[in-house]
């Protein structure tokens, strides 16, 4: 080991606390400067460190970069100029100030009464005889504005006369408009000429503005910069050369080294070479009016090519921007180390699942530090004398100094070892990108005598979301015992054997280990003395008696699959699913229904129990488990061949298959068709083509009212819908003609791999295939080439008798054929078609995108240890406690399915990382979305979760809308919802004239003055109706015209506008297309008058569109309102709306304002106000639904989609991940965005300057600019900071805590007698006397007082029958009667629908154990019990069973007290029928 690998343990360490940024003066660049810059060779010099030619630094002496930083040089410039980052600031002070007077400008007027300037002179103090203040009315004294301009020459500041001459001084000389002291307040520069005109603009330079600003007062600049030194400059830093500078040498060249210069070497030798220029030419030269703004176009281009840079234009920011961030993530906050390893994975079942097989030549390489103390003295000792065999040395360290041994036996206690890595070191494993929780798992190291490779387990991939199909994992070597300890205690696998994402199994079994499970616990699986004990030795158990001793033609006793898998089951292991599949008592399968879903990865499976049950032994549970199983697969064997995909047994049997399956298919495409003829709108067309597999669609090219692609798209969500219900029919099908022995179809039941629709397309048929998008052309109605040509013969002789209409079609075929069967050419090119959807689109980056913003926000927030959920900046408080809040944890039964249940507990005091869990859980689920493609047909649900992301507040109006329920009274009518909803819409939905307008012409016709003799233009205006849209949208001629007058008249007078004619009449110069009727027309002629004439493009360019454009019915803030169907599965608490029903979207229209739309929407919908359900009705956008509603309703909104959004991913998820989020963007009481400008908001408002992550975020120039400019300091409180600045991570261990002490000494209390305690415990005699009850109460409170057992457990519903029996008295009858009275008084206390209390509710629970059905009552498990009417007799009382899921199930007190005394004595069953309820 060479030393130079711990130089940086040698350099002096220090507490880092925060940084500050600020600009450098010219003084502290040259302080911090090793040389001034004055040849452009001094540029890359030794002086400024390594490389560079000379092999050495001039400075410090050092040789390479491990021991030579680098220095910085200084580049003197040869003049002054303006601060490239403060000429902003600049501009403003010199537009706040008078040029005159120096005094501050404060809005004002001007112009008015002597009194009135005269308070405001002596208010501000301001001099009456200031020129520029105050100008007198025979000189003119403009205002001026100060402006930055670039030119080729450089950047310059301007000032310039900003007012326009006023009319008294028109008639002057405008060469003696301006005064000649007009530009008497900038210094004259000496080299100027004397100015013949006064200019109206001047180019100021830079010591002519320093003169100006000096006459300022200081602390007024403060308020712009924090010093004024700052705001010019005459210097700037040089980089050192490892900075700039790449030296390198070809491996076989014996010449001089090659060095390399970027380009911001370049622009510092150009700025190099100006200087010098100008100093040869000397001060008097024909370009020293230009020398400061070339000399800034040179300090330009130096900071430009930085690799933070923020100048350039849009695309070159963009770009830049870009880079900035490469940068930062690659040298902030990328860390390199000697003590990692990547290497490609292979799979190894005989390795422990918490073991990492490494190759032994990797190991020898791996450096690990351990600590000398007196139990492993002797130990390293042997290992140094044999490393000295070996190597002849090793390295270690003693009292902070490094040595390297070379003698034995020299090793001491507290000397610290560097060895190799041996058996049982821990590893933290990793495999990018880590967007999931359990990416980062610790594993204890297993040499292997092997090489390139490091072997796993294969249960180990889930977590790690990796295969072995050329996978690599990156590994890390802990150095410190710290480091070691966490990972033991928080990563291992052991640690995290349940997923924090949904609580279910992190190792769950898969592929052949499940497969071998699911047919080991089949009923017909039977193995022999032999088999069982081969297998015997992977159980942890002993061999259990067999279940078949003697049988005919049997020569040894028999053991049953269910019996092999219960011996990896411990012996007090109970298992009772609520989907009753298997029932395992002590650790034996007594019942078992053939299905595996209590095997895979659900949420109620063995082994997420078993873990829950037995958390020290699951990992040796689940490495027995496997290589069981993989053993008896082994012996049994398990192949896949042609035959499993023929499946079924014979030629005979698979026709008769073939034919159901195609009979199956052709129903579908009779039912698709029907139901396309109810969808669709263009019915005639469908009806052209007869029922055909394709239809097409003629669509407008240009309209905007309807989209172009509705029918095609409806039309495709019906075939997909209608042969998605088919396809479970169709594979029952071959469920049913499927072999037993079908190894395929094993696997797909299994649920390790394959499913049912994909081997249905494999044997069968590939059934309905759609692409994602429309097609250009048509496809026929049978895929095949005869079918093709004749269609596009067809399709030549068709002739179109609409010009203006593109042509779309429908994207789907129904494909008879299976692979098995062979596809033709037709058929095999579109189901290519079909397949592309499964690729990743264009929106393949938004996960990543979104991982990286939710990381930002949520990555800070931790469990502190008061049990709040704060932020590592500032202490911030954003959950009071972690988990779900009880007002909104009621979910019902299809949010379980994808919440989860509810298992994170707290592991510790606080410190937990709760909010990167969160972002982990929310990525992981945007990854999953990537499977499900995009396409016009259906929703994304990728597009929709990025959709509740975008939460901020919004300066575009577009597609604003508004979503309106109908209100539930609509249920007690037929078909009240569709009604309801047509009225709604035909009320609120704008309809233009354009809407209902076939055709527009321009007649002339001279016309005769009316009766009051008003004279009208020739040219008048027809406006010709469809009867057809009319009647759709309930007008009449009539109300169209009255419509049109009241809108024009409005107009009329508040403008000068003609009156019109508006008449109604039957035109014959309409459209001759409809050859039975002639339209209805509407006719406008406008008045002709001598101050208005009406030309004819007047009325073609003005009055058309304007008439066209009028709104004459419905609402001219509403664009358009759709009625669509909600059929998404939440039905939350706080949503409280009835899923899959109508409601209606109303969208914005470009005529209001965006604040107002949803007061516009309540105002129209007065008059039907009834039909809408306004509790639940509210704004889709969030921030609309934070105003109109408040933050805690936007919040209910926010998280209601997002676990909508969520769902429709198909992840399962705990509630509290959504929580944090949601509490995370509201943490100020307003919703912002996950983007870079929400999170800035979110900074700004709670007082927390965060530069540095800010920059790491998004734009790294800018904000460094911005905080150095406003010497923002930060004190890198957050997990990001900490990483990058090496200083511990503020959350998990690190995580802060306060130590409160009062500083008051513990106080005891007086002494206490031991007797007299004990004496105040006792229990009398006569509590211990029971009489014999006479009543219904004494019978009830006896009862209650026997039913007392304390092994029952009542919280979860499982309770022991036996162990209840077993404390009853021993007069059994007696104590069964006291249990029907005591039940019967209960049913009769209580009102109808109240809920019992707790201690009647322990009764009940107590009693319902003996119910023949107790599992089926429980389910889930209980959470209360009310008093109901029974179902089947609507006149009794009964118990209901409140279920955690929310749902009801009623149940008898009386079958539970006959299961009572069924357990008790059987016999006694009919005795006790007939007389105990007679007695009770």
């Amino acid at each position: 080991m060479d030393e130079d690998t711990f130089i940086e343990s040698l350099v002096p360490s220090a507490l880092l606390r925060g940084i500050k940024f600020d600009i450098l003066t010219d003084a502290e660049i040259e302080k911090n400067s090793a040389k001034v810059i004055e040849t452009m060779d001094d540029v890359t010099g030794p002086d400024l460190g390594m490389p560079n030619h000379a092999w050495k630094c001039s400075t410090c002496e050092g040789h390479d970069t491990k021991n030579c930083d680098g220095h910085f040089g200084t580049i003197k410039l040869p003049a002054t100029i303006f601060h490239p980052y403060f000429i902003p600031e600049i501009l403003q002070i010199l537009n706040k100030v008078c040029p005159g007077c120096k005094s501050v400008r404060h809005d004002r007027e001007t112009k008015g009464s002597g009194t009135l300037m005269e308070k405001w002179t002596s208010a501000y103090h301001l001099p009456m005889s200031c020129k520029y203040c105050f100008p007198n009315s025979s000189e003119w004294y403009p205002a001026m504005k100060f402006k930055s301009s670039k030119d080729l020459s450089g950047k310059k500041i301007t000032v310039e006369v900003n007012e326009n001459l006023p009319k008294k001084f028109e008639s002057n000389n405008p060469h003696k408009i301006l005064p000649e002291d007009y530009w008497d307040f900038i210094p004259k520069d000496p080299r100027e000429e004397k100015w013949h005109v006064i200019p109206r603009k001047i180019t100021l330079r830079p010591y002519q503005v320093f003169s100006l600003l000096k006459e300022l007062d200081p602390k007024f600049i403060e308020k712009f910069v924090s010093r004024r030194n700052s705001l010019f400059l005459s210097s700037i830093p040089v980089t050192p050369n490892c900075n700039r500078v790449m030296e390198t040498m070809h491996v076989f060249a014996d010449g001089p080294r090659l060095t390399f210069q970027d380009e911001r070497t370049r622009a510092y030798r150009r700025l190099v070479d100006f200087g010098k220029q100008v100093k040869e030419y000397g001060p008097f030269t024909p370009l020293d009016a230009d020398i400061p703004y070339r000399t800034s176009n040179r300090v330009l281009d130096c900071l430009n090519v930085s690799k933070l840079s923020t100048e350039g234009s849009s695309s070159t920011a963009s770009v830049s921007c870009k880079s900035g961030l490469k940068w930062i993530k690659e040298v902030l906050l990328g860390k390199r180390t000697d003590y990692a390893f990547r290497m490609t994975v292979v799979g190894d079942p005989k390795i422990g699942l918490g073991e990492i097989g490494i190759p032994l030549d990797i190991s020898e390489n791996l450096q690990i530090s351990e600590y000398v103390n007196s139990r492993n003295l002797d130990t390293l000792n042997a290992w140094c004398n044999l490393r000295l065999l070996q190597d002849g040395q090793y390295y270690g360290k003693s009292k902070g100094h490094l040595f390297s041994m070379h003698h034995t036996d020299k090793l001491q206690i507290g000397n610290t070892l560097y060895r190799p890595l041996v058996d049982g070191d821990l590893v933290l494993i990793n495999r990018p990108p880590s967007v999931h929780q359990h990416s980062l798992i610790a594993f204890t190291v297993k040499t292997l005598p092997v090489k390139s490779v490091i072997s796993l387990n294969p249960l180990c991939c889930a977590p790690l979301l990796g295969d072995f199909d050329g996978d690599c994992l990156h590994g890390y070597v802990p150095q410190s015992i710290n480091s070691r300890v966490e990972l033991q205690e928080l990563v291992s696998l052991n640690r995290q054997l349940l997923n924090g994402q949904n609580g279910r199994n992190l190792l769950p079994l898969s592929q052949d280990s499940l497969t071998a499970a699911y047919l080991m616990t089949n009923s017909d699986v039977f193995l022999n003395r032999f088999q069982m004990q081969q297998l015997e030795m992977f159980c942890p158990r002993e061999l259990q008696c067999p279940a078949i001793l003697k049988a005919p033609l049997l020569k040894s006793p028999l053991w049953t699959g269910k019996q092999l898998f219960s011996m990896l089951l411990p012996e007090s292991f109970d298992f009772f699913p609520a989907s009753d599949t298997v029932l395992i008592r002590k650790g034996n399968i007594l019942y078992s229904s053939g299905e595996s879903i209590w095997l895979r990865n659900s949420g109620d499976n063995v082994f997420s129990s078993l873990i829950k049950h037995c958390p020290s032994k699951a990992i040796d549970f689940l490495f027995s488990a496997q290589e069981l199983l993989c053993e008896w697969i082994s012996m049994r064997g398990l192949t896949v061949s042609l035959s499993d995909i023929y499946l079924s047994s014979g030629l005979h049997s698979r026709m008769k298959m073939i034919n159901e399956v195609n009979s199956g298919l052709q129903e579908a495409e009779d039912t698709c068709y029907i139901k396309q003829l109810m969808a669709c709108n263009n019915v005639e067309n469908l009806l052209r083509y007869g029922n055909q597999d394709q239809l097409h669609v003629k669509v407008p090219k240009a309209s905007h009212t309807f989209d172009r692609n509705s029918d095609a798209v409806v039309l495709s969500q019906v075939a997909i819908s209608t042969f998605k219900e088919f396809s479970y029919d169709l594979q029952n099908v071959i469920q049913r003609y499927a072999s037993k022995d079908n190894s395929m179809l094993a696997m797909i039941n299994a649920g390790s791999k394959g499913n049912s629709m994909k081997l249905l397309q494999q044997s069968a048929c590939l059934g309905l295939q759609h692409s994602t998008d429309l097609l250009p052309f048509q496809m026929p109605d049978k895929l095949s080439c005869a079918h093709w040509n004749q269609q596009k013969i067809s399709n030549l002789h068709r002739t179109t008798h609409d010009n203006d209409c593109a042509e779309r079609h429908v994207s789907y075929a129904v494909v008879w054929n299976s692979f098995l069967d062979g596809l033709n050419p037709l058929e095999c090119f579109f189901h290519a078609l079909s397949s592309r959807g499964n690729f990743f689109s264009e929106n393949a980056d938004l996960p990543g995108t979104l991982t990286r913003k939710l990381m930002f926000y949520m990555r800070d927030l931790h469990v502190a240890y008061d049990g709040t959920v704060r932020s590592a900046y500032g202490n911030q408080v954003v959950q009071f406690s972690y988990g779900i809040a009880e007002d909104i944890c009621d979910l019902d039964d299809k949010s379980h399915e994808f919440l989860g249940e509810r298992t994170l507990e707290s592991d510790g005091p606080g410190g937990q990382p709760v909010g990167g869990w969160s972002a982990c859980a929310i990525s992981e689920a945007a990854y999953g979305a990537l499977d499900q493609p995009i396409s016009m047909t259906e929703k994304s649900p990728l597009l929709n979760l990025k959709k509740v992301f975008d939460c901020g507040r919004k300066e575009n109006s577009e597609d604003q809308s508004v979503s309106l329920f109908l209100s539930e009274k609509l249920r007690r009518w037929t078909y009240g919802f569709e009604y309801a909803a047509i009225e709604v819409k035909n009320h609120l939905e704008r309809v233009l004239l354009s809407d209902v307008v076939t055709t527009v012409m321009i007649i002339c016709s001279f016309t005769e003055p009316d009766v009051s003799g008003t004279e009208f233009s020739p040219w008048v205006s027809h406006f010709h109706l469809c009867k057809e849209r009319m009647k759709m949208r309930k007008l009449t001629v009539q109300s169209i015209m009255d419509e049109l007058s009241r809108k024009y008249n409005c107009a009329k007078e508040k403008m000068n506008l003609p009156n019109l004619r508006i008449l109604s009449r039957i035109c014959s110069s309409g459209d001759e297309q409809d050859e039975h009727s002639e339209p209805l027309c509407i006719t406008v002629t406008p008045e002709d008058s001598e101050e208005s004439v009406f030309l004819l493009e007047t009325v073609r360019d003005l009055l058309i569109p304007a008439l066209l454009g009028t709104v004459i019915k419905g609402f001219p803030a509403i664009r358009k309102v759709d009625i669509l169907w909600d059929d998404h599965p939440k039905a939350f608490k706080f949503h409280n709306c009835c899923s899959r029903k109508l409601f209606l979207k109303v969208f914005m229209s470009e005529n209001c304002q965006r604040g107002k739309f949803w007061s516009a929407v309540q105002d129209a919908c007065i008059p039907i106000m009834d039909l809408i359900d306004w509790e639940h009705s509210r704004p889709d956008n969030l921030y609309d639904v934070f105003r109109a509603f408040g933050i805690d309703a936007a919040w209910k909104h926010f998280l209601g989609d997002l676990k909508s959004a969520t769902s429709d991913v198909g992840r399962t998820m705990h509630q509290e991940h959504l929580l944090i989020l949601a509490d995370c963007l509201s943490v100020t009481g307003e919703f912002h965005g996950l983007n870079a400008k929400g999170l800035k908001y979110q900074r700004d408002q709670t007082s927390i300057s965060t530069p540095f992550s800010q920059a790491c975020f998004s734009n790294p120039g800018n904000c460094f600019i911005k905080a150095a400019k406003e010497r923002v300091a930060d004190d890198l409180c957050g997990t990001l900071d900490a990483v990058a600045w090496g200083k511990e991570a503020p959350v998990g261990t690190g995580g802060s805590f306060d130590i409160l002490y009062s500083g008051k000494g513990q106080k005891l209390g007086g002494p206490v007698g031991i007797y007299e305690t004990l004496q105040s415990h006792t229990i009398s005699q006569d509590d211990l006397e029971l009489k014999q009850p006479h009543s219904h109460d004494e019978l009830s409170k006896n009862w209650r007082a026997r039913s007392v057992c304390e092994c029952d457990d009542t919280k979860s519903g499982h309770v022991n029958a036996r162990c209840v029996l077993k404390s009853a008295p021993r007069r059994l009858d007696s104590w069964l009667v006291d249990m029907c009275v005591s039940l019967r008084d209960i049913l009769h206390k209580y009102p109808m629908n109240d809920y019992l209390n707790e201690e009647d509710k322990s009764l009940l629970m107590k009693a319902l154990i003996f119910h023949p059905q107790r599992n089926a009552k429980i389910g889930t498990g209980p959470q209360e019990i009310k008093i109901g009417y029974s179902p089947s007799h609507p006149e009794s009382r009964c118990f209901m069973l409140v279920r955690n899921d929310g749902t009801l199930v009623d149940f008898s007190y009386r079958k539970c007290v006959m299961g009572a005394v069924k357990q008790y004595s059987p016999e006694l069953v009919p005795i006790f029928k007939k007389r105990l309820f007679k007695r009770s």
